[in-house]
């Protein structure tokens, strides 16, 4: 039994990447399937959450990743390929601003604040939506990212044991 010791590493390797395989790209795709859709068509997405623990848990490179994977589908859907490149800005910057601060809140405001000039370029000048409707996004966008960025802090200590 001199290999039982490279068993449990090699059990432990697995369980690792599964685990970056599953918070990386399967939970932020599969949360960008739901949606809760309130005032007047406004949908609060989900998979910023996955996006958000992707980042806290592989810093910049897991929000990255997580950050396509989670705004791939929507991407498709709507024909708006540059949701993409803002999403790999919020999912990159929180990682990179929760590895400096190791706080969540502020990483994620940080990181929004990071995006924002990306999202209203490439929301007016690319996308061609109106200056009103742009405003309401990053309202909607905002509140949506604090909500669950606090979710996720007060969620921290059950959440170490086994995701963080």
């Amino acid at each position: 039994m001199t290999n039982s010791p490279m068993i449990l590493t090699g059990e432990r390797r697995y369980r690792a990447v599964a685990l970056a395989l599953g918070l990386v790209v399967v939970l932020p795709f599969a949360l960008s399937l739901i949606n809760i859709q309130f005032a007047n068509a406004w949908k609060i997405h989900f998979f910023q959450a996955a996006v958000f623990l992707a980042a806290v848990r592989f810093g910049p490179a897991g929000g990255l990743c997580a950050g396509v994977a989670g705004s791939l589908y929507t991407a498709v859907i709507l024909g708006n390929p540059y949701l993409i490149v803002g999403n790999i800005i919020l999912g990159a910057m929180t990682g990179l601003f929760y590895r400096k601060t190791e706080k969540l809140i502020i990483s994620v405001l940080l990181a929004f604040a990071c995006q924002l000039p990306w999202l209203i370029v490439s929301s007016y000048f690319l996308a061609d939506l109106s200056a009103a409707f742009i405003a309401r996004l990053v309202v909607v966008l905002l509140l949506s990212n604090l909500l669950w960025a606090a979710l996720i802090t007060l969620s921290m200590k059950p959440l170490k044991r086994y995701v963080l």
